[in-house]
């Protein structure tokens, strides 16, 4: 094996889990020959460019990522997913154009007899087109037409069976204020998520590679399917996708704040039926509680709200604690910490770290711990 071929596999293991730097440290001796001997070679092209992104370096993975697609127009080289890439960096109608180049290819590859990986492609291509549409084209007329057209296809094309386009569907219905139909597309959205994490796990137990990778990026999708759950008032449905995401990844910071803040909202929802006992909330009227809901008064003294305000208080404080441990310049983490913490002074402060870990560590019913591979930093 040539040295750039074996460069090109040991950037790809790098990139399977993540670790950009040291796929960019493997590839750097081969920068300068993109623009000599390798200035066609579209899978270096294309591993740069991958490397960059997830290095969060659009700016110089958008250059290699053209250049690919210009070389390897029909896609024969290096595949159709770097048309969907540049166009959904570039955005708008250019980005509408490259994304529908590469789902042509893919059509035009897969003939008559279509795999479920090109299937699953050809969803992605159309979700891409639909999130333009929503964003940077969400003012022109024909916005609302095309994304119906576009969702219908997908719909379509994974025979209803797809959790990403029902949940697209949803955040569709959502723009178009049918709340109803929102909800029961995100609450399909989360059975065929449950499907496909029960198939997942189940290819894991027989060893299977490339699941692994799989169940991992089920956490991005199922957090932002629990927000909207949340946002709809689907309250259960959101503590049990979180569940979820923690079966995935077990100190999920994201995951531990969305847990104490959808308990915290169950417990001023359940003083605002107690106290408006004729009012009638539902998926039509949730949003009018979302809206208002820091200006509930929260009775802590509510026997009926304690152990939900307490759950809000443990998930609450462990995402606090997961955010104190992130890295100072991790944006996400010190807002999640902010947020947790402003939650946390209405419900009666966070829970001891000795309490924490203790909890962490685990109980039976008698008090006897199981002890778990799991544990706070040093110095908790």
């Amino acid at each position: 094996m040539s040295d750039l071929n074996s460069a090109i596999e040991q950037a790809r293991r790098s990139l399977e889990i993540h670790d950009s730097k040291a796929a960019l440290k493997i590839l750097k001796p081969f920068k300068k020959s993109l623009k000599n001997e390798n200035a066609s070679n579209v899978i270096l092209y294309q591993l740069f460019a991958d490397a960059y992104l997830e290095n969060g370096q659009l700016d110089k993975a958008y250059p290699l990522l053209y250049h690919a697609c210009e070389i390897d127009l029909n896609g024969e080289q290096g595949g159709s997913e770097k048309f969907f890439m540049l166009g959904q960096a570039t955005g708008g109608e250019d980005g509408i154009k490259l994304i529908f180049q590469g789902l042509e290819n893919i059509s035009k590859k897969a003939g008559d007899n279509i795999t479920q990986e090109q299937v699953d492609k050809i969803v992605d291509g159309l979700l891409t087109t639909i999130e333009i549409w929503m964003t940077d084209l969400c003012m022109e007329p024909n916005a609302e037409t095309e994304c119906e057209e576009l969702i219908g296809r997908a719909m379509e094309i994974s025979e209803g069976k797809s959790p990403e386009v029902w949940a697209t569907l949803g955040s569709i219905r959502i723009s178009q204020q049918r709340y109803s139909e929102a909800c029961e597309a995100f609450v399909n959205s989360w059975k065929f998520f449950e499907i496909k994490k029960q198939d997942i796990e189940a290819a894991i137990r027989n060893n299977e590679n490339s699941s692994h990778e799989q169940y991992a990026q089920l956490v991005q999708p199922l957090l932002s399917l629990a927000k909207m759950c949340v946002e709809m008032g689907l309250y259960e449905i959101s503590l049990q996708i979180l569940g979820a995401v923690k079966d995935v990844d077990e100190d999920n910071l994201e995951s531990y704040y969305l847990e104490g803040f959808t308990f915290y909202l169950m417990g001023k929802l359940e003083l605002f039926k107690q106290t408006h006992p004729d009012a009638n909330v539902n998926a039509d009227n949730i949003y009018e509680f979302n809206e208002h809901f820091q200006e509930l008064p929260l009775d802590l003294n509510n026997e009926s709200i304690t152990e939900i305000i307490q759950d809000a208080k443990l998930s609450l404080s462990f995402a606090s604690k997961l955010a104190q441990n992130a890295e100072p310049d991790d944006e996400l983490a010190q807002e999640l910490y902010a947020g947790s913490i402003q939650v946390l002074s209405e419900i009666g402060g966070p829970l001891d770290d000795s309490e924490l870990i203790k909890i962490k560590k685990g109980e039976d019913d008698d008090g006897n711990e199981e002890e778990q591979d799991i544990e706070f930093e040093d110095g908790e």
